[in-house]
């Protein structure tokens, strides 16, 4: 047994929740609904800014390509949202290929999140699309409820499409469990200063006390290397991990019920 633990920091994909609910569940919404959704809001001021955050880019993109001969992004051109002359279904239409181009490259921009996120929220409050989590974990978050143990969410999805995901999930909402959420806004999950910066804004005692749960054994690695106590989540759909004898160093668990064999939870 480790020291006492009384703050878990959780990953999402491949953790609490199935790796493919992104990429069987939620991206597929996007894609079936775009047209529909770019037409029912047109005109309205959330659509407005999520427009003119993609033009914004779409020229940051244009601007660098100019300057590097191997751009990483061809990205597609948006046409001025802001110009009056351009026809409302070519705008539309250059907006949709923008960001089918960028959900195809598996680009993370904080426009294309922003859109993705307003969309999810109307397909979770319409019971469109619902949150999956393990069986186990509610039962899970109910025992460190009972013990005092603080949850915290550390995802590469945006903290609003974790918050949507935990609120409508397939066992009702779990949100009052969790105490707060970070994303990569506070840094890469590949990168150990991030994990030392989630303890500096969390402020609760020694690196031991903290356990990190996470699917990717280099994002393990980072969390050790900050002082974190991490628990590899080898779930059935989770990609292979190679390095076996760096995956031999790390405790690991196929469903979260055998942490409390694994970790002493107390605060």
């Amino acid at each position: 047994m480790t020291s006492n633990i009384h703050t878990v920091i959780l990953d999402i994909e491949g953790t609490t929740t199935p790796i493919s609910f992104v990429h069987d569940v939620l991206f597929p919404y996007i894609r079936d609904n775009l047209v529909k959704h770019m037409n029912q809001k047109w005109g309205s001021e959330e659509l407005k800014q999520d427009i003119k955050e993609l033009y914004k880019l779409y020229l940051e993109d244009k601007k660098a390509s100019e300057l590097v001969a191997n751009n990483q992004f061809n990205t597609p051109e948006i046409l001025n949202p802001e110009d009056q002359s351009n026809d409302k279904e070519k705008l539309i239409e250059s907006v949709i290929r923008n960001v089918i181009y960028q959900m195809d490259n598996d680009r993370k921009s904080t426009p294309l999140k922003q859109l993705q996120g307003h969309m999810w929220l109307e397909g979770y409050e319409k019971e469109l699309v619902k949150g999956i989590v393990f069986p186990e974990v509610p039962k899970a978050f109910e025992n460190w409820k009972l013990n005092h143990i603080d949850i915290y969410i550390y995802s590469s999805g945006s903290i609003a499409a974790q918050k949507l995901l935990f609120n409508y999930s397939n066992f009702g909402s779990l949100l009052p469990y969790i105490k707060g959420h970070f994303d990569t806004t506070i840094g890469g999950k590949l990168h150990s200063s991030s994990y030392e910066k989630i303890l500096s804004t969390i402020n609760n005692g020694s690196p031991n006390n903290y356990l990190f749960v996470t699917d990717s054994i280099l994002e393990g690695k980072a969390a050790r290397d900050a002082g974190l106590n991490v628990c590899l989540s080898i779930r059935d759909g989770n990609p292979p991990i190679v390095d076996r004898q760096l995956l031999s160093t790390f405790e690991q668990i196929s469903s979260f019920d055998q942490l409390f064999n694994k970790f002493n939870f107390k605060n």
